[in-house]
């Protein structure tokens, strides 16, 4: 019954939530590419190199960045303007009401998501249509509620039996995966970098009213803070007079500790991405169970068979914790075995083990030359090195790439420094780049 008008309305959601973020992004990537510029200005290696950065602002690059809010941010614009329509339908409320419920929850929205004229008028138009334009007919609980439990048991299966190193191993697997894999690590990093707080960001970008001495700037530049000349393209711009290293870290602590306001509304927007969804689905839960002794006894047999499954889950989820500590032995050369060995406590560290890695590490599944790759951080030789940088250049796959280069780092081989700067300084993705700072940082590089 509610199916049509559910599904226009989230259609639309994904649409206009689309429209935002590729606005969002295109905006916040402007701001970020004048801090690469203040980074390379001030002789600093930037990540990413603001030539890469231009390609990142796209309108095909934005657009799929965007569809990284479009499935979180637009499903939840979509349950809580599909119930705001139910309830406005089913009260039969007047226009006015409508109209006045349409510009507060447009508000809000546009508050906890960061306010924009441009935004908030996209989000009126958005609900507007929503509350004034659709109706639902026979606006009442119905029993099709019951089957929205069904998602979230299946979820909840793939989650706590699974979770996300199982999945994405399988996905690198087959040729679709790989597919989906590669879309992730290669536009997930705009959007990571535009939602992460300016002080945890890989590179954090500093300017002092006073001039910092050269033996300061190193000390910092060893706590990922780098000072530049320029206000312009600064995360922070301290305008008092810290004249240490210690001084500024102490002044970013109070710039930080003076905006309770935005952690407040930090805190508010993750609840936006995490907890509404999670509230849609009891809220149907609560629709579903309204009307639990009136509905048949089909109805009802499914509804305790799902809560049945759902109690199982979170019994199973302790039990499978506990079931005992994973073998510190590489039992076999399969993807799990590998990937158990990485995980367990208790490895073992003899160079029968390591001779089988340096071999798995070439297999031609994806997955097994990842945690191959990883396995070798744990087992240091300069025997690895080669190997690994064949890896870090040629691994078609970049998560294969990015493990290679975490493996290189624990070699204890300060020589592999230049053809590691040779990578950050060359063509690579974006998230590759972070792995190579992070490795090159692991091994005292200062630049």
């Amino acid at each position: 019954m509610y199916l049509r008008p559910f599904l226009l309305i989230q259609i639309f959601a994904f649409l206009t939530t689309e429209i935002w973020a590729c606005l969002q992004l295109r905006s916040f990537g402007l701001e970020f590419m004048t801090k690469l510029k203040a980074l390379t200005a001030s002789g600093y290696v930037p990540i990413p190199l603001p030539h890469e950065m231009a390609n990142y602002l796209h309108f095909g690059s934005l657009a799929r960045a965007g569809t990284f809010f479009t499935f979180t941010l637009g499903f939840t614009l979509g349950i809580v303007a599909f119930g705001g329509s139910f309830c406005l339908n089913r009260y039969r409320l007047s226009t006015p009401i409508r109209l006045g419920w349409t510009v507060f929850i447009s508000a809000l929205f546009s508050l906890l998501v960061g306010f924009s004229v441009l935004g908030f008028l996209l989000l009126i138009a958005f609900f507007g249509v929503v509350h004034l334009a659709v109706r639902i007919p026979d606006a009442s609980f119905h029993k099709a509620a019951l089957f929205s439990l069904i998602p979230l048991v299946l979820i909840a299966v793939v989650y706590q039996v699974q979770g996300f190193l199982p999945v994405r191993d399988y996905l690198l697997q087959n040729s679709w995966g790989r597919k989906v894999v590669t879309f992730y690590y290669r536009h997930s990093p705009l959007p990571a970098e535009l939602i992460t707080p300016p002080t945890e960001r890989t590179q954090v970008v500093i300017w002092t009213h006073t001039p910092l001495r050269s033996t300061e700037k190193a000390w910092l530049l060893k706590t990922r803070i780098y000072t530049v000349s320029t206000r312009k393209g600064a995360d922070l711009a301290l305008p008092g007079d810290p004249r240490t290293g210690p001084g500024v870290l102490e002044a970013i602590r109070e710039e930080i500790a003076g905006s309770t306001v935005k952690w407040l509304k930090g805190k508010i927007r993750f609840s936006i991405f995490l907890a509404l969804p999670f509230l849609a689905i009891m809220l149907l839960f609560l629709l579903a169970t309204d009307r639990l002794f009136t509905l048949s006894k089909y109805y009802a047999i499914t509804l305790l068979l799902c809560l049945a499954l759902l109690a199982a889950l979170l019994i199973h989820r302790p039990l499978f914790r506990n079931a005992g500590e994973l073998t510190g032995t590489l039992q076999g050369e399969k993807v799990e075995d590998i990937r158990n060995w990485v995980l367990s406590t208790k490895k073992t560290h003899d160079s029968r083990t390591r001779d089988r890695l340096v071999r798995l590490v070439n297999s031609t599944n994806p997955a097994v030359r990842l945690w191959a790759a990883t396995a070798l951080a744990y087992l240091p030789s300069k025997d690895n090195v080669e190997v690994l940088k064949s890896k870090a250049l040629r691994d078609p796959i970049a998560i294969v790439r990015c493990k290679a280069i975490f493996a290189l780092s624990h070699q204890g081989d300060r020589g592999v420094i230049p053809f590691l700067e040779s990578r950050l300084k060359g063509s690579e993705d974006w998230y590759v780049k972070h792995y190579l700072f992070r490795a090159l940082r692991r091994l005292g590089w200062i630049g």
